[in-house]
């Protein structure tokens, strides 16, 4: 098994599509267009290379209830040890936000 480095970046990202995680029970993969990304203090950076890309994210399934396609989704986030870019699980209050589409 390969190890993670402890990495948090904060990032900003239009959803595209969203639907059931197909190996992670009660989350979700969403598709989204990365627009901003900034480090977090203490930690290493390893998802602000996706800005302007499209990625695939892993989102708790209850986070994403009023998402949809369009909308604006601020998280912090890390990249796990198997390449999967992942929300945190049990973000603090307000860490975690859904814009709806303007």
């Amino acid at each position: 098994m390969v190890q993670a480095i402890d990495n948090r970046t904060d990032l900003v990202a239009r959803l595209v599509s969203t639907g059931p995680h197909p190996r992670l029970a009660g989350w979700d993969r969403a598709e989204v267009d990365v627009l901003d990304a900034e480090p977090v203090a203490g930690y290493a950076d390893l998802l602000s290379s996706n800005v302007g890309q499209r990625m695939l994210f892993a989102v708790p399934s209850p986070l994403m209830t009023d998402a949809v396609p369009g909308s604006i989704i601020r998280a912090r986030a890390r990249l796990a040890a198997s390449g999967e870019a992942m929300a945190e699980n049990r973000p603090a209050p307000g860490a975690f936000v859904v814009e709806p589409p303007k």
